[in-house]
């Protein structure tokens, strides 16, 4: 057939990936045995794995793992090993018996795992890679000890946001990951980047900002539309700049506008958390929203301002709900698509109101 190997046939004539075509090689050596250059008959490395395969009790998958941890092992354990993963992968999918096979080799050659574990964290990778449509792909691989700390991290974090939040787990856990950056950009913690501490930095026209019209940017490229700027602006520190006609800086303003430790204080002993109704986000994962927002004149106040988790931060400032101030405390006044009626509703999750 003129194909180099056998790998390459398969992916020629069945039209699979070259890493599909090997693995399907590497397989069908252990299962069944080959013959060498000279003809002598090569047995089987997994007898007990064919026989499993072949009545249908396991799959590919399954012998994947067993072939591959078999591979790692000395010959002496290969067929007490083999017996007892192929009776496992009976009971297990692929990826607990996979978890099992790891154990089996950490009790067997623990320094070579302990190995293994170690140069994991030397292919660890991460990158950001921008799509056609703006969007950023985020791609990584972490050693299983690494993704265990940060799913620590993100998993309080990760949580539905009340009743209403019915966004998928994917997209809350990538929330999740955005929510931990802001945190720690908020807690002071971490070493200086160009003589100043880390920070989001977006500039913008203040008309543009006002008006609600064409893009911002961020410093690291990124267009972001002035609705978006004035939800982050909700909550941050505003630096003014003034250009001359050429574009140049005259003067740079001092940071102004955002809540102070004071106000947040205020509101913390207030609010107790997040206060769209149902939600039962901590102050900790909350925004300082303003009520009438500064660009339409509102003041940073405790009388003018609420807490708001993310995400229901993004939901006032998307959609047609809005806050009033009754007794002290903020109430929010549904939609009509949600309540025709639109009675105000105060949050309860976090006090109880007398009746």
């Amino acid at each position: 057939m003129g194909a180099y190997s056998t790998a390459s046939f398969l992916r020629d004539t069945v039209r699979i990936t070259p890493a599909d075509a090997r693995r399907r090689v590497a397989d069908a050596n252990a299962l069944f045995g080959s013959t060498t250059l000279t003809g002598q008959p090569i047995e089987a490395q997994l007898p007990v794995a064919a026989t499993a395969l072949a009545a249908g009790v396991i799959s590919r998958d399954h012998v994947q793992v067993v072939r591959t941890t078999i591979d790692k092992l000395p010959d002496e354990h290969h067929a007490e090993v083999e017996q007892l993963l192929v009776g496992e992968a009976e009971r297990f999918d692929p990826v607990k018996l996979g978890k099992l096979a790891l154990r089996t080799r950490a009790h067997l050659q623990p320094e070579q795992v302990v190995l293994e574990e170690q140069a994991a964290r030397k292919r660890m990778e991460f990158s950001m890679v921008e799509d056609v449509d703006g969007m950023i792909m985020v791609r990584g691989r972490l050693s299983p000890e690494c993704a265990e700390v940060l799913k620590a991290a993100l998993s309080p974090l990760a949580k539905p946001a009340g009743k209403d939040d019915d966004r998928s787990a994917a997209r809350r856990w990538a929330d999740a990951l955005v929510e931990l950056a802001h945190r720690v950009l908020n807690s002071d913690t971490l070493p200086q980047d160009g003589g100043r501490r880390p920070h989001l930095a977006i500039t913008i026209s203040y008309e543009q900002l006002r008006d609600q019209i064409g893009l911002g940017r961020g410093n690291f490229g990124a267009l972001i539309t002035p609705q978006t700027i004035r939800q982050i602006a909700c909550d941050a520190g505003i630096t003014p700049i003034v250009l001359n006609s050429e574009g140049k800086p005259l003067d740079v303003g001092r940071e102004q506008r955002t809540a102070t430790p004071a106000i947040r204080a205020a509101l913390i002993a207030r609010d107790k958390g997040c206060t769209f109704p149902g939600c039962d986000r901590p102050p900790e994962w909350t925004d300082a929203h303003h009520i009438v927002h500064w660009l339409n004149g509102g003041i940073t106040s405790e009388e003018t301002m609420a807490l708001l988790c993310r995400f229901h931060h993004t939901i006032i400032h998307e959609q047609d709900w809005e806050i009033v101030m009754r007794g002290g405390f903020p109430y929010y006044i549904p939609p009509a698509w949600v309540d025709p009626q639109r009675k105000p509703i105060r949050n309860t999750m976090h006090v109880e109101i007398a009746n």
